[in-house]
């Protein structure tokens, strides 16, 4: 029987999470990137747990400015719809910390794209350019993180 590669196995659903992002509708995709960014933050407290405390704190930072993120996309829900969203999250897999980062890079990523597409909306066009913002500057904190981990003493 062969083996599945679990990072190759990975990187198809968290594709076919992004596909599944894309082809829904406003208030549904509006569902999607809340429950990532809880996801994200969740992920981020997860990993900050098994870093030191510099790390740690930059990556309690990060989760903080996710929920921050998912509090404006449920004000943007709730404006839309009139509702309060019914999302959860679901907890982030217990691994190790280089592979965790990878992980929240591709979400960081997947959002990135997400908010930037959204970014012309014309009521709410403005708030998705800062999100977009907030996530390249994510992205670029992760991969300092993961850069970090590999350095030699």
């Amino acid at each position: 029987m062969n083996r599945i590669d679990p990072q190759k196995e990975a990187r198809v659903w968290e594709r076919v999470k992004g596909a599944q992002m894309e082809s829904s509708s406003p208030e549904a995709g509006i569902q999607n990137l809340l429950a990532n960014e809880w996801a994200s933050a969740s992920a981020y407290l997860q990993i900050a747990r098994q870093m030191s405390s510099r790390e740690a704190a930059i990556l309690q930072r990060l989760a903080r400015e996710e929920q921050t993120h998912a509090a404006c996309l449920k004000g943007i829900f709730a404006l839309i719809t009139g509702e309060r969203p019914a999302v959860q999250a679901v907890p982030p897999p217990r691994e190790a910390p280089a592979l965790a980062l990878r992980r929240c890079y591709g979400a960081e990523m997947r959002s990135l794209k997400e908010y930037e597409s959204r970014s012309q909306d014309p009521e709410y066009g403005p708030v998705f350019a800062r999100l977009a913002e907030q996530e390249r500057e994510h992205c670029r904190t992760v991969l300092e993180l993961l850069g970090s981990l590999h350095q030699n003493p």
